[in-house]
């Protein structure tokens, strides 16, 4: 395959993953969701499980926006879900209230944000769109806010560390 064939091929395989899971009636979302003191079954899966089909085609399009309009290699997905997967719920969860399970992919998803931070062509525009959606997470109910700042905060941080040098010569 040619050069970011197998990357859009991974994300649509699971933007279609996530979809089709969203229409599974869940009977316990403590089985599937990442919350204080869960399962290490239960911390893997919450990025694949939505509480429902608005929710799965909101995440799924970003991935696949992302995954089409920048480079993002498996390498770097792997990461962002493994930034999200590793959230420390536990250590959060003793001073903010996460007892209630919390599911989707939208951790991956801010985290690949956080990624492309210097890779946008208006960074301050894109920084401020950031700072707007994860301020409005704390608002709605219902949105792990938490999560979105921790991944998107991993991803910027991975970034910023990554980021080519410039010397002046």
């Amino acid at each position: 395959m040619g050069t970011g064939k197998v990357e859009k091929v991974a994300a649509i395989v699971i933007a279609l993953l996530v979809t089709v899971l969203s229409f599974l009636q869940v009977a316990d979302w403590h089985s599937v969701g990442i919350y204080s003191h869960c399962h290490l079954s239960a911390r893997l899966a919450y990025p694949f499980f939505h509480a429902n089909l608005f929710h799965a085609l909101l995440n799924a399009w970003c991935l696949l926006s992302m995954v089409f309009i920048y480079k993002v290699s498996l390498l770097r997905m792997l990461f962002a879900y493994t930034v999200a997967v590793t959230m420390p719920v536990d250590t959060l969860g003793e001073f903010l209230p996460l007892d209630s399970p919390t599911v989707g992919l939208s951790g991956v998803v801010y985290a690949l944000f956080g990624t492309i931070s210097f890779e946008v062509a208006r960074k301050r525009y894109f920084q401020c769109w950031m700072l707007f959606y994860i301020a409005v997470g704390f608002i709605f109910p219902n949105t792990n806010a938490w999560l979105h700042l921790y991944c998107y905060l991993c991803g910027f941080i991975a970034a910023l560390l990554n980021k080519p040098i410039n010397r002046k010569t």
